[in-house]
């Protein structure tokens, strides 16, 4: 009988720890799901762009080096045909309303985020302005074409410079 007891017990903890666990986990996974680990509780600013790739939501906006918020949002206005950034700046966070939001990127393959370069401006951007200086993403892809076509382009007119001077040097 002290056993059957004894094994009882025993199976009584273990169903009690995995219950436990099971909670713990359950809260766990619901906190994570409820917060909104992203909210910055700043004020919003938009701007536009001819293109954002490689920007996504949640990506950081930074100044001088310093993540000073996010981008909340993006989206396409048919009117303009542009790319429109919504971004989240912490609160405390002052920006002249004639800045500059670049779009770059940590290196030549890392990841894109928008880079703010303050103007000189006394009057400071507020909750729903507008950004009104912008410069697009700079794609590695295209800058390396661009480079590989020059260099095939300046290859070709020096093969038929050379095939030119044979061609003339030769009947002489």
């Amino acid at each position: 009988m002290p056993r059957i007891r004894q094994r009882l017990s025993d199976e009584g903890r273990h169903i009690a720890v995995g219950a436990v666990a099971l909670v713990l986990i359950v809260l766990l996974f619901s906190f994570a799901a409820g917060s909104d680990s992203g909210a910055l509780g700043g004020y919003r600013i938009k701007a536009r762009f001819n293109s954002v790739e490689g920007v996504v939501r949640d990506s950081p906006v930074r100044l001088s080096g310093v993540q000073i918020g996010r981008i909340a949002g993006l989206d396409y206005d048919s009117g303009s045909q542009r790319a429109v950034v919504i971004m989240e700046i912490r609160p405390g966070i002052e920006l002249p309303d004639d800045s500059i939001a670049i779009v770059t990127s940590e290196g030549m393959l890392g990841d894109r985020f928008i880079r703010i370069d303050p103007g000189g401006s006394l009057d400071m951007l507020r909750d729903g302005d507008e950004i009104e200086f912008t410069q697009d993403s700079i794609l590695f892809e295209e800058l390396l074409a661009k480079v590989i076509t020059t260099v095939e382009r300046q290859r070709r007119a020096r093969s038929e410079a050379g095939r030119a001077n044979d061609a003339g040097g030769g009947g002489q």
